[in-house]
């Protein structure tokens, strides 16, 4: 029951941060999975990164500075910073 209940809050983590990713990429969420990254969306580009970096900067106080900007290419690497800095989404 345990391992159901991180289950479905990952899941629930995921789909929040899926969806700031759409915002911020101007596309429907559906085009937003685990897998989603500069390489297989024409929106996700250098631009889109910045955003995304600078959104997490002021909302989550997560200072750029401390991170990996290359880690911002792909939703896969944009959890494990959240994760690393122990945001909860």
């Amino acid at each position: 029951m345990v391992e159901y209940s991180r289950s479905k809050m990952k899941q629930n983590q995921n789909k929040a941060i899926f969806q700031v990713v759409a915002k911020l990429l101007h596309v429907s969420v559906k085009k937003i999975n685990l897998n989603t990254s500069v390489k297989n969306l024409d929106e996700y580009d250098s631009l889109a990164i910045l955003n995304i970096a600078t959104f997490f900067d002021k909302k989550l106080k997560i200072k750029q500075k401390n991170l990996n900007i290359k880690k911002f290419e792909s939703v896969k690497g944009l959890i494990k910073i959240l994760k690393k800095n122990k945001v909860k989404f």
